[in-house]
């Protein structure tokens, strides 16, 4: 549901998005909670990726993982990308809450949240339960 709710804006940039999703995944978590989760990370691969760039979600059974072809993350700012307010590319809108929404929603339901990333190259964001 999420993935289609974005392909619009994905279109736009001409972001193709490619799926693994295993189907017999059991998460006990609040719907809206896991909506705004996704959401978040979703629209971070697409507003940070470039044109005609990925994206590859892939959900197992003890995770779920998206990774987008942009622009990176320098590795001293990862750390910092949870805290409540932090932006590290100006050029495209957001307020810099949406991974601290993330966070809080992991924590609350003690889901582990890891950030990969190259710069200039690729950023991975896995939840794992």
């Amino acid at each position: 549901q999420r993935v289609e709710y974005f392909s619009i804006l994905a279109t736009i940039k001409k972001i193709s998005i490619q799926t693994d999703l295993n189907n017999n995944v059991n998460l006990t978590i609040d719907k809206k909670k896991i909506s705004k989760l996704i959401d978040n990370i979703l629209s971070n691969a697409i507003k940070y990726n470039k044109v005609s760039g990925s994206i590859r979600i892939v959900l197992d059974t003890n995770s779920l993982s998206i990774e987008d072809t942009g622009r990176g993350i320098k590795k001293e700012n990862i750390d910092l990308m949870f805290d409540r307010y932090a932006r590290f590319d100006k050029s495209v809108g957001g307020f810099g809450i949406g991974l601290n929404i993330v966070k809080m929603i992991c924590e609350e339901y003690n889901l582990t949240i890891n950030i990969e990333s190259t710069l200039n190259k690729s950023t991975k964001v896995s939840i794992s339960w």
